[in-house]
């Protein structure tokens, strides 16, 4: 693996904006280059959770399908089939099988919001 790496290289890129290049920003750009400093934080985070972030969601929905002795190969053709499923309105009803698709859904949404908006989850 080459060093520095991608994570490497965008970690000092973001230091350096906002501990050199904001200060001398006039303070017109100072929200644009806090964004931009947003931004890379959360490519950060992507780089670093991402695969957790859709083995998670992966487990969820297998757990949902499961319900219906419903499996799927990929994590694409689950996403269809729960979809399916909702357009069917097999989680309708309240009861154990609506809570399990709820219960997937809030665990897909956070683990999502660790990347997007960690910050919420904090305070969630």
């Amino acid at each position: 693996m080459n060093r520095p790496d991608a994570r490497d290289l965008l970690a000092t890129a973001r230091e350096l904006l906002l501990k050199q290049l904001l200060p001398a920003l006039p303070a017109s750009l100072h929200y644009e280059a806090r964004m931009i400093a947003s931004a890379m934080a959360m490519a950060l985070r992507e780089m670093e959770l991402a695969a957790a972030c859709t083995q998670a969601e992966a487990a969820a929905l297998a757990r949902v399908l499961d319900v219906h002795g419903q499996a799927e190969p990929s994590l694409a053709e689950a996403r269809a089939q729960v979809a399916r499923n909702i357009r069917q309105g097999l989680y309708d009803e309240h009861g154990a099988v609506r809570e399990r698709l709820l219960d997937a859904l809030l665990a897909i949404t956070r683990e999502q919001l660790r990347i997007s908006n960690p910050k919420v989850v904090a305070h969630g």
